[in-house]
């Protein structure tokens, strides 16, 4: 269970960063613009700041508590 949850949060943070990384400017401009339509622009701000870092360090955690099994 421990290693399906740290999947999910490492999808998780692989969903909230990977367009940044891989989006040409216009079409990232337009995802971060219906972005924040959808939610309010300060928690646009800390879901995207520390969203994926979280989740990627949670899913890290896991994999490493679950791993030694």
């Amino acid at each position: 269970m421990g290693r399906l949850l740290a999947f999910i949060l490492g999808g998780a943070a692989l969903a909230l960063y990977g367009p940044h990384l891989f989006l040409p400017t216009d079409t990232l401009a337009e995802y971060q613009k219906w972005w924040m339509d959808l939610l309010e622009p300060e928690w646009y701000a800390k879901i995207f700041s520390y969203g994926p870092g979280i989740f990627a360090g949670l899913a890290l955690v896991l994999i490493a508590v679950r791993g030694r099994d």
